[in-house]
């Protein structure tokens, strides 16, 4: 634009780029030790893995077990 002679420059300043948040997302976690799997409960974590190691701490699952436990992400 010009006004009186002068040009104005609008300048619009940029979002600030962040970074990715590290987003905690609930997970349903069972047990596979027979049919049906046994449903353990629910926790809070930002990964498939740090939701299992998480559950293992939380439901106190044994060493020997802790290859057999399954986190499912809930979306809601």
């Amino acid at each position: 634009m010009v006004a009186n002679g002068h040009s104005e420059i609008c300048v619009m300043a940029k979002a600030k780029k962040s970074k990715p948040r590290d987003l905690q997302v609930r997970w349903t976690i069972s047990l596979i030790k027979a049919t049906p799997a046994k449903y353990l409960g629910q926790v809070f974590a930002t990964s498939e893995a740090e939701a299992i190691k998480e559950a293992a701490k939380e439901f106190k699952v044994a060493e020997a077990l802790r290859d057999r436990i399954v986190a499912r992400r809930e979306d809601y």
